[in-house]
């Protein structure tokens, strides 16, 4: 089979499995007349633990699930006292205006710790596991290439702990974890290339398998590995956004340049965290329609030209843009020198013309998705970030 087929019937499969899944909560959502369960005081609602919840896509699934109303949250993180959880300090305090006890914080969780794990957990009907082997701060990814400080294991010991804490807690009845996409050709296409970043994209896509070997009820939310605005294989919209010191890390939208890492013309799949807070909610609500399911969400899926042709056309002066793509030469060579490089270079080359196929091949795939819950597109992001009022002549 040759890989343009193996890639299609990859897709299209994961498209019929999320109109399924989709459809299937509609009809319950029409058979119960709601979009949910009923109102409930604070402490009748399910808890729900977030692991990580100072990391940017998990505290954008806890800010989501209190908004929701449905359940109570409990943020774990490590580290008090940082920007990130003063940021979820910040949400608690206008949380228990709102609805006092629907948010508590724990820190000091150590993801490595069993022992932590299992009272972090104590009483939860369900829990986002997120794990990574990064151990440095951001911008400083040091475990992206070839298991070089010892990730594999230091991901197994997260692991490990947790099915530990999960099995001494049957009140857990359901698990979310959050991985990239599956890879669609390795195995399968006879002129499939090998994956560039092998024991790391390996190691994820394993998990939720590893965890329902242990008999846990594990939905795992496939989600693009490009963020909106989130790190370096993104944009900056301001300096204090940037997330490293090389250029690559300052990468900005302005005129004449809208730059990426892939070639211009690669389908890209684009998240936004709050898309992935919403999914969550939706995933927690409905167990008997996603347990032990996998599941596929995307923003957007573009070009690099139609990223051009978007922002172009929602400019409101006329502004011109241009796709402008990071060397990978300059990518290779400076990673050599700054770690933070290595990131965005091994999802450059696993996304890239011949390696790793996209989720979903256009924009117009992502239309069941968008029956549950508004996307975060790319257009609204732009306006988000004041792409939309940039002039011409005007430097950011």
């Amino acid at each position: 089979m040759n890989r343009d087929t193996a890639v299609g019937l990859a897709q299209e499969a994961i498209r019929a499995k999320n109109r399924r899944l989709v459809e299937a909560v509609l009809r319950i959502r029409a058979e119960t007349g709601g979009t949910g369960a009923a109102s409930r005081p604070v402490n009748g609602l399910p808890t729900i633990a977030v692991t990580c919840a100072t990391g940017w896509e998990c505290y954008a699934i806890v800010d989501e699930l209190v908004q929701t109303g449905k359940f109570r949250v409990r943020a774990l993180y490590r580290t008090p006292g940082t920007q990130a959880a003063a940021r979820l300090e910040a949400l608690h305090a206008r949380a228990a205006k709102e609805h006092p006890g629907i948010l508590t914080l724990h820190s000091g969780v150590d993801m490595n710790s069993e022992e932590a794990l299992t009272r972090s957990f104590a009483g939860c009907d369900g829990v986002v596991l997120y794990n990574t082997a990064n151990t440095s701060k951001a911008g400083k990814i040091t475990n992206h290439g070839n298991d070089p400080v010892g990730g594999r294991a230091a991901v197994m010991r997260q692991v490990m702990a947790a099915v530990g804490a999960l099995k001494a807690n049957p009140s857990v009845r359901h698990v979310i974890t959050l991985i990239f996409p599956t890879d669609k050709v390795t195995g399968i296409a006879e002129d499939d290339p090998p994956i560039p970043c092998p024991w790391w994209i390996d190691q994820k896509l394993r998990l939720s398998d590893f965890l329902r070997g242990q008999g846990i009820n594990v939905t795992c939310i496939h989600r693009p590995a490009y963020y909106y605005a989130m790190h370096r294989v993104d944009y900056a919209t301001t300096e204090t956004q940037y997330r490293g010191d090389s250029s690559l890390s300052k990468t900005m939208i302005r005129e004449n340049n809208l730059p990426g890492v892939t070639d211009p013309d690669i389908m890209v799949n684009w998240i936004d965290v709050r898309d992935v807070g919403k999914w969550v909610g939706t995933v927690f609500e409905y167990p008997q329609v996603f347990s032990n399911q996998d599941f596929s969400i995307a923003s957007s899926a573009h070009t690099g030209h139609e990223l051009v042709e978007l922002a172009e056309k929602g400019n409101r002066h006329g502004t011109r843009f241009r796709y402008r793509q990071f060397p990978r030469w300059l990518m290779k060579l400076l990673s050599v020198f700054t770690d933070e490089v290595v990131y965005p270079l091994r999802y450059a080359q696993w996304y890239g013309r011949d390696g790793n196929a996209y989720d979903f091949a256009s924009n117009d795939d992502l239309a069941d998705l968008e029956r549950i819950h508004p996307r975060w597109s790319f257009e609204r992001e732009l306006e988000a970030w004041g792409i939309n009022d940039i002039k011409p002549g005007k430097q950011r």
